[in-house]
């Protein structure tokens, strides 16, 4: 019986890693792993004097993260200044740990704390003049 255990471990330890998938990084749980891009909309915003329920012109406005480390942002029906443009197109990094996201818009970076990340939505925190910003994002995708 002992040496049945002892051929048969091998094999256990080959068909565990074959089975294992591989960890799925920070930058694919925001953007996804295929051309596609992962698309998300603004749920909440928190500010230090409390949660606000984001205005309709923020709210229908889509952003999607691309794997290549670019984004979209899309406007919805609705515009908060009717010179705002269709779509917003720009880069996005990470640091090396994966707790911070740079986003590029039009050659100003703005650096968001990752607060939490899962599949389908994540917290991004940030300093305004106004004071902290809290942004709640849901996957539409």
């Amino acid at each position: 019986m002992r040496r049945l255990k002892l051929i048969l471990l091998p094999f256990i330890f080959i068909a565990c890693e074959e089975g294992s998938p591989e960890p799925i990084s920070k930058a694919e749980l925001i953007s996804g792993n295929d051309s596609f891009g992962k698309t998300y909309s603004i749920s909440s915003i928190e500010l230090e004097l409390g949660t606000l329920q984001p205005h309709s012109c923020l709210t229908d406005n889509f952003i999607t993260y691309f794997p290549n480390g670019n984004y979209e942002i899309n406007e919805g029906a609705t515009k908060c200044d009717p010179s705002d443009p269709p779509a917003l197109v720009g880069s996005w990094d990470m640091n090396r740990e994966q707790t911070t996201l740079f986003v590029d818009i039009n050659g100003f970076v703005q650096t968001w704390q990752i607060e939490s990340l899962e599949s389908h939505n994540h917290r991004i925190s940030s300093a305004f003049q106004e004071g902290q910003r809290i942004y709640s994002l849901t996957a539409v995708n």
